[in-house]
């Protein structure tokens, strides 16, 4: 009886650990279309991690806003709802005001140095901090570096931008930064700005070429100016109860997956910006680049604001050390 007994629990055992061992498939859900790297993210992702576990784990993709806007799928993911995203990681900086190192102005030199900053152990400590917040951060990547797009003549110099209507993302850094470059900063979600660009309830745009070109903004912009004042990332999440249902083994093709795609994803987006300039260019849509005086400009008018939000946190103090201590690939 004893034997049958223990059997009778090993098989339990065993069933149990089999149930741990199905495949899953987790939905993602993002807020571009699909010409955006973000988008593009989400693929080799699901690429990576698909080829990685056999097809233990799989992955579907639910672009253009399906499951939500940038804040509808930030929510679903903290709460359970949905699986996984790749969203702006200005969305995240309210539960965590760390999060604003990724994007302090000026600070990071190029893609390359975008890559070496998402791999760094200082991105890491920024990213472990949203467990806290029911999600874990696999990885961060990029939508493109920001720059400045008007209805009207494109801006050459401070002057040009001062009082235009700019549409910025919800996010109280990005509201302190253009306020002090002297624009009427206007914060909207990202599924509005074309039609608030096309009826004038905006001036300009804060924007990275690839959305431009992915939500066709080049039919309103009558001008880009290439200030390529910070770049967009978007971190790789999943909720944290989702995560930790998973067997180890499919934990650690999630996170070699991830790790995986960063290098080709941020370089992909550099030649994709390439492509854009020069598309923009056929389309006789002026794009200008900044003189040394007006990238002086600005330097001066957002110096202050990354000087306070350095001092208030030291995650984004370590990361911006960390940042400057990055060489220009270009040099």
């Amino acid at each position: 009886m004893k034997y049958f007994t223990f059997n009778v629990v090993g098989l339990a055992l065993l069933a149990g650990s089999a149930a741990w061992a199905e495949p899953v498939t987790l939905r993602l859900g993002h807020p571009v279309f699909e010409a955006h790297p973000i988008h593009d993210t989400a693929v080799r992702f699901k690429e990576a991690v698909e080829r990685l576990s056999g097809g233990d784990v799989k992955v579907d993709i639910y672009p253009a806003r399906q499951l939500g806007d940038v804040k509808e799928l930030a929510e679903g993911v903290q709460f359970g709802t949905i699986d996984m995203t790749v969203n702006s990681t200005s969305a995240y900086a309210s539960l965590d005001p760390a999060i604003d190192a990724f994007q302090l102005p000026g600070l990071i030199p190029d893609y390359e140095g975008f890559v070496t900053m998402a791999k760094s152990p200082e991105a890491r400590a920024i990213m472990d901090g949203l467990e806290a917040h029911n999600q874990i951060a696999l990885g961060v990547y990029d939508g493109g570096l920001r720059h400045f797009m008007t209805t009207g003549k494109p801006a050459e110099s401070l002057a040009d931008m001062k009082g235009l209507k700019t549409r910025v993302a919800p996010n109280k850094m990005f509201l302190d930064a253009w306020g002090a470059v002297g624009v009427n900063p206007t914060p909207m979600a990202y599924g509005e700005v074309y039609s608030a660009l096309e009826t004038g309830t905006l001036d300009a745009v804060e924007i990275n070429l690839t959305s431009i070109e992915s939500e066709k903004y080049y039919e309103i912009g009558k001008g880009v100016t290439l200030t390529g004042h910070y770049f967009w990332p978007g971190f790789l999440l999943i909720n944290k109860a989702k995560f930790e249902s998973l067997t180890p083994e499919q934990q650690q093709f999630m996170r070699q997956a991830a790790d995986e795609i960063v290098e080709p994803q941020v370089m992909a987006v550099k030649a994709l910006d390439a492509q854009i300039t020069k598309h923009l260019e056929e389309l006789k849509i002026p794009v200008v680049t900044p003189s040394d005086a007006f990238k002086a400009e600005l330097t001066a008018a957002f110096k202050p604001v990354i000087e306070r939000y350095e001092a208030s946190n030291p995650l984004i103090a370590a990361f911006a050390v960390k940042a400057r201590s990055l060489t220009p690939a270009t040099k």
